[in-house]
Parts: C-alpha cells; structure tokens; sequence
C-alpha cells in the first residue's frame, strides 16, 4: 500500500510527570529528516524517540514536538560565579580610584552584572517515565501514520487511472506502427514515380528501402521496456517498504522509452499520443514525489 509523506497525528496523556503532549507532523523530503522538540528534562530520551520515529517512517521531513505540564513545577537551583564577581569587584575598584569617584561598591551594583548569577534546572532522574511516554510516542505516530494511508489511497486510484491511459496510448501505437511503416512504402513510391517520370518504379528495390526503414525505426524494444515499467509501477501498489524513489526512476525510465518511439517513427498521430503519455508521465511524477 502506498503512503503519502505528508500526515500529522497526536497523542495526549497524563504521567507522572505531568500530563504530556506530542505532536508528529510529517512533509515531504528527499530523505528521513528527523527534527525534535522536547523540554531538557527529557533531553536523555531523544535518541530513542528518533528510533521510534525510524521504525515508523522511512522518507520525509518529520518534526516532532513534546510539551510537557509539570505537575511539580520546575525546580531550579541559582548557582553564582564567585570568580567572575571577584573581578567585577576589582573592575570597580580600578574605576572608582582612577576617576576618583565617590560612593560604594555595593551588593546591588554587583547583582547588575551580566552572568554573575545562573539558574540549573534540577531535573532528577529521568529514566523511570520513559515508559510512560512511550504509548502516548506510538498513538501520535500511528494517527500520522493513519493519515499518510488514506492520503496514500488517493493517490494510488489517480496514479491507477493514469497508468490505465499511457497502457492504453502505448498498445495504440503499436496497434499504428505497421500502417505507419505502410504509408511511408505508399509516400516512397510515389515521390519516387514522380522523380522518375511515371517510370515504374523496381518493386524489389522499394521493398528493400522499405525494409531498411522499418528496421532502423522498429520500437518494438522500447514499447516492451515501457509495458514492463508500468507493470513494474502496477506492482508496487501493494508493496511493504518505502518505493517513491523506484517509482520516480521507472517513471524516468518511461518516459526515456516514449521520447525514443517519438523520435524513430515520423508520424503525426503517433507524436500525439506520445505527448498525451508524457502528459500523464508528468502529473504522475508530481504526485510520486509525496510518496514514501
């Protein structure tokens, strides 16, 4: 089953750190491109989380967002830089003797000063919630995950259609080929009658000439290649992995294979039709490229 890249999905519950929030966007990317974002208490988790995240995503941009409600509040310990205030102190002094200024080095001057004073989250042990967070990870990835099928099935039954056209444009153009090689041998024979002056014209000679041109344009070779292409796309409707990237190259490959039929058989119905396929080609293309 195909999926889309793009999804979001939401988990939400309480634990006995506060009640906690996720978040799981997903967009399209080239590649697997994790991004999240939690409170530093639980920093610690964040490889395991992109874990989580691997075993559930294999292409696209994914951002993750954790919030947590503490139920305890932050506890924060003030740690003071005694050796940054010991020269602050000592700056003053420089000042207040150079200048001859009047008045004290006070605690409250020194409290101004940048960086003399830091505020330390305590966050304790963090390890025994991991377990807590963990469901609340999966509903948020399964409710993305829910999202990118369904988006995944609509474009699987547009993507179905358009191969159904090209299949069908491609057996009309080998159905063509054979009238096509026909009325290049009636076209011969006439310019040549012309040239000749109503002389008849060597029928072994025509044949051979016509011989020659239906081998040098023959896209037998390139109407299988592509036949088996699409056969190639068909089948990944039901694969397991992640297949945007195969079905981006065959659709390249299909589209190389009709650009070589278009140029070997010169006629006009023919190039039509090869238009109309890479019309297809190309709205397909735009859709592969939201599959994971």
């Amino acid at each position: 089953m195909l999926k889309s890249m793009t999804g979001y999905g939401r988990g939400e519950g309480e634990t006995s750190l506060g009640r906690v929030l996720i978040e799981s966007r997903s967009v399209n990317h080239r590649y697997s491109d994790i991004n999240i974002k939690l409170p530093k208490r639980m920093v610690t988790f964040e490889n395991r989380i992109k874990e989580m995240i691997r075993s559930h995503v294999s292409r696209g941009r994914i951002d993750v967002s954790i919030k947590l409600d503490s139920l305890e509040g932050e506890k924060v310990q003030l740690q003071v830089n005694s050796g940054l205030a010991e020269q602050y102190f000592q700056a003053l002094v420089a000042l207040k003797d150079k200048f001859q200024l009047k008045g004290e080095i006070t605690l409250e001057l020194l409290a101004e000063a940048k960086d003399l004073i830091s505020a330390k989250e305590e966050s304790g042990d963090i390890e025994p919630y991991w377990q807590e967070i963990v469901p609340i990870l999966k509903r948020s990835l399964q409710e993305m995950d829910e999202m990118k099928r369904l988006e995944g099935d609509t474009l699987t039954k547009d993507i179905e259609k358009r191969l159904e056209r090209i299949t069908q444009q491609l057996e009309e153009i080998k159905a063509q080929y054979p009238s096509s090689v026909k009325a290049y041998q009636n076209r011969l024979r006439e310019r040549l009658q012309s040239l000749l002056g109503g002389i008849e014209v060597d029928p072994i000679r025509l044949q051979q000439e016509v011989a020659i041109l239906a081998e040098r344009t023959d896209i037998t070779e390139e109407i299988v290649r592509a036949q088996s292409h699409l056969n190639q796309l068909a089948q990944f409707f039901n694969a397991k992995e992640s297949v945007g990237r195969k079905m981006d190259f065959l659709i390249q490959e299909i589209h190389r294979e009709v650009n070589t039929v278009s140029s070997k058989v010169n006629d006009a119905e023919i190039s039509r039709k090869v238009v109309e396929i890479k019309s297809e080609l190309e709205k397909i293309r735009e859709q592969v490229q939201n599959i994971e």
